[in-house]
């Protein structure tokens, strides 16, 4: 009769010590909820503590936050092999698959995570991302479509949608989906601040200057130190002949320039003014003071080719020599292209000019070389 007991107690007591096995997916739950992830990854498992899916999962996002995709995609590897799999596990594997580059193959998890739960836009979402990174467009945005169908769609897609069409230069589109990502965003987030600003930027383009002007001064009393919408702003006024309302915003960015608090594409120069000639863009820059420099710009006008390339400039110039010559006279127009450096005397100018004259007077030589 013990014989017949011994094995049954000897069963017992190893079914009780399996059920005091403690599942570690509860545990790094809550760190991963305190975005506690470096404590998850360097976690020392106790012997009655056991790695589930789940666990492995955790750890995997862990490493995907610290930025560790190939030790992420270890461990969701096991997450796979330990099973089972739910749709959080198919998504962060297609995301950690395009984080590493193997877009193309990330793909199928999308997949399986849309079939098991469809009305999450977070899973289209990330389909379309990938597409975007693959520059299949057109599978991008019904992907985008598709995620903005629920309520609860990430503000992510209507930018990423928006950013698409600007590029396509469907203007009217890309105003209406940034104007629909801004009414879900608030004041004063990173994400607010981009989608204002391009706001202003579409309105721009579209060469509706008095709404540019009214988005891009809305813009500022947010966020006063956004040094790129002070340059837009700028450019609204100057096609707007507002040559005056400009001034303080100028004082600003030299100001900006002195304590070298610019971002870096704006330390030497910012643009004034866009306009076409003769079908063209012309670029205007103002480039800040160079006291020593022989001879230096104040204005350049770029004369540019359909692929954004420079065909020629012409140039506000001044330099040391200059100023002796002519001590009433600051600059003097130059045209330059390639190896041609040729200097209009005839168009010489005091410290203070008028910009309507300069430009009326570059529009004369453009007009003369084009004949």
């Amino acid at each position: 009769m013990a014989r017949k007991i011994f094995p049954l107690l000897l069963l017992c007591s190893y079914v009780m010590t399996a059920n005091c096995q403690i599942d570690l997916k509860y545990t790094f739950r809550n760190l991963y909820l305190k975005k506690q992830y470096s404590e998850i990854v360097q976690y020392k498992p106790k012997s009655n503590e056991q790695y589930t899916a789940k666990a492995f999962y955790y750890i995997a996002m862990s490493h995907y936050m610290l930025g560790n995709d190939y030790k992420a995609l270890t461990a969701m590897d096991l997450a796979f092999e330990k099973g089972p799999v739910d749709h959080d596990m198919y998504f962060y594997k297609g995301k950690i698959l395009s984080a590493i580059g193997k877009d193309t193959e990330s793909l199928p998890y999308f997949d399986k995570a849309i079939a098991l739960i469809p009305d999450e836009p977070d899973f289209f979402d990330g389909k379309a991302e990938v597409y975007f990174k693959l520059n299949k467009i057109d599978s991008c945005l019904i992907y985008l479509t598709k995620a903005m169908r629920y309520p609860n769609c990430d503000v992510r897609a209507y930018l990423l949608k928006a950013e698409i069409y600007q590029a396509q230069k469907k203007y009217d589109t890309a105003l209406m989906t940034y104007k629909s990502a801004q009414s879900l965003l608030t004041i004063p987030s990173e994400a607010y601040q981009n989608c204002s600003f391009n706001i202003g930027l579409v309105q721009q383009l579209m060469d509706n200057n008095d709404d540019a002007k009214t988005t891009f001064e809305e813009h500022l009393q947010h966020f006063g130190n956004d040094f790129h919408a002070i340059a837009k702003l700028i450019q609204v006024y100057y096609a707007l002949s507002l040559f005056e309302d400009a001034i303080p915003l100028k004082q600003k960015l030299y100001k900006a320039h002195k304590s070298k608090t610019l971002p870096p594409e704006m330390d030497k120069m910012f643009c004034l003014e866009q306009f076409l000639w003769n079908g063209k863009k012309v670029m205007v820059f103002e480039h800040y003071e160079a006291s020593n420099d022989a001879l230096f710009p104040k204005l350049s006008f770029y004369l540019m080719k359909e692929d954004s390339q420079i065909e020629c400039k012409v140039d506000l110039e001044s330099g040391m020599a200059f100023q002796l010559i002519n001590s009433k006279r600051k600059y003097v127009l130059c045209y330059i292209r390639e190896n041609i450096h040729l200097t209009y005397w005839s168009y010489v100018y005091p410290e203070k000019f008028k910009y309507r004259e300069v430009k009326e007077n570059v529009i004369n030589i453009l007009n003369e070389k084009n004949n």
